[in-house]
Order: C-alpha cells, then structure tokens, then sequence
C-alpha cells in the first residue's frame, strides 16, 4: 500500500492508470532527487487514483457536458446556462486589462467556438500565452461536470476511497484532482494526512468555489485531518488563476514555481524542487532512498 497516492487532472480520459502512472511516478521522484540535490532515489511509494475513463460513456465517447479536451471541436455542444458560465469564468481568469486587448484585436482567432467567447479566449491567450484559453476550457468544463453531476461525483470519490488506504499519508492532487483530493478530505476527516499537496490547482476559483458542497470546509485554517498543506502553482498557469490558496486557508503553504513553456503541465509540476522538498518534509524516509 503507498504513502502517496496522486489524483490527475483534467481531460485523462483517453489514456489509463499505468500509463499515467509511468509518468507520475517517475516526476515524482525527479522532484525528490532535485530537494536532495541530485540524490538518486529509485522510486517513490506511490499510486494513482485513476478516474478519466468515468467521463466517458459506454460507447468510449465523451458524456454529454464533460468534454475535457483542448480543442475547438470540444466546445461544440455547450448548452447556453454552461456557456454562461465558461464566459463570467472566463472574464474572471483573463481579467480587464487582457479583456480590453482580446476586444481590441485585429486577428481574430477561435471562429469554431460560440462568438460569445472568442473576445475572452483572445484575452486568455494573451494573458498566459498561446493554447491557454482551450485549457481553461477543458478544466471548467470537467470540474463542473465532476461537482455537478452528482452520479459521477460518487464514481470518482469511490475510486479515491478504494486507493487510499489506510496507510497513505500524502495526497497529491493535479488540477480537477485538487478539487478532488479536497473532497476526499472534507469526507474523511478522520483520515490522518501528513501532507495535502496541490498544484495547479482551481480552488481558489469562484466559479468552482459557488459549486463545492462545502467551499469553506477548513477556512479557519486547515481542513481537519491534514497536517500541512502545500500549494504549488505556476503564475502563468491559466487553471490556477485565482492565485495564493492562503488567501481561503491561512495556513496552507504556497509556493511558486517556473514551469516554463507547459505552465499547466503535471509532469513539470511534479518534478519541481518544491515539490518534491514538500514531500521529503512530510516523508523523511524518502532521503534514505
């Protein structure tokens, strides 16, 4: 049974656990190596919490309302309230000064998606580089499915359930995974954690703050259970726009990072020095190699 059990992000449906895995497994330690300087660590105690393959139905093709992909194409059936709401999201994430450029824009780009969102998709994509704004996209649209659909909600939290045992002490949540691994907390309180570690993380979001049962569950601090909390975010990371979570939870440890040209990436994420510094603190086992 492992220590540490990671829960991935967004648009995962297409591929499975071990593909995931082999490369989960081995950032994971390329961040453990780089806090001990270069220290060769064979592996980490680590297991996946698999979940893409729920947003599918049983033909293989995307349920209705949960496309996660970063193409123009997965944005072709939005009913008019989530295309509401992708729009004052989105807003959010751009913020006004990369609005007012989007506007102003003499190349106009994204004429497969709804015209209501090709002035804020520009914006996106000025504001944290080319490709931004379709991940944005694919993340709103699978963690409102994942809060919203209370059916698929329950699937996923099972298969967290089933993967974390009882010796697990660290949870490791990617983008949706962090929305996730929080609810798997808010859940289990009784489940002693040394360490919750996000990254990429949406929680600071309105948009899915006004969606989770309990938005505020640890605001006092930290959420019961979990010893530390480590948040570790890339600034020009689209899905985690809303920035520092110390902002929600006072004593949740924020730390940014450089993930350069893949902000979003999990891979870069997990194979930071930050990373992998948060989880030898919480492991001290793991020096030993």
């Amino acid at each position: 049974m492992a220590l540490i059990v990671g829960v991935h992000g967004i648009a995962q449906q297409q591929l499975g656990r071990q593909q995931l895995a082999g490369v989960w497994g081995p950032s994971l330690a390329d961040g453990v190596e780089a806090a001990l300087s270069g220290k060769r660590v064979a592996e980490v105690p680590f297991d996946l919490a698999y979940y893409g393959r729920l947003f599918l139905d049983s033909t293989g093709s995307p349920r209705s309302g949960s496309k996660g992909g970063t193409g123009e194409e997965d944005l072709t059936d939005l009913a008019p309230g989530e295309l509401e709401e992708i729009l004052t999201a989105a807003e959010e994430a751009a913020g006004a000064e990369a609005m007012q450029v989007g506007e102003e824009q003499i190349t106009k780009g994204y004429s497969r998606v709804p015209v209501g969102l090709q002035v804020v998709f520009r914006a996106l994509d000025w504001r944290y580089g080319p490709g931004a704004a379709l991940l944005f996209a694919g993340a709103f649209r699978q963690v409102r499915r994942y809060l919203r659909d209370g059916g698929l909600k329950a699937a996923i939290d099972a298969v967290v359930d089933e993967t974390v045992s009882e010796r697990c002490r660290v949870l490791v949540g990617h983008s949706l995974g962090s929305v996730v691994a929080f609810e798997f907390v808010r859940r289990h309180p009784e489940h002693r954690l040394d360490l919750l570690l996000t990254v990429g993380s949406p929680l600071g979001a309105r948009f899915v703050r006004a969606l989770m049962p309990d938005p505020d569950h640890g605001a006092d601090g930290l959420p019961r259970g979990v010893g530390a909390w480590v948040n570790v975010r890339d600034p020009r990371d689209p899905v985690a726009f809303a920035g520092d979570l110390s902002r929600r939870w006072p004593r949740v440890r924020d730390v940014g990072v450089d993930n350069g040209g893949d902000a979003h990436s999990a891979s870069r994420y997990l194979g930071k020095r930050q990373t992998g510094a948060a989880l030898v603190e919480a492991l001290p086992e793991l020096k030993a190699g």
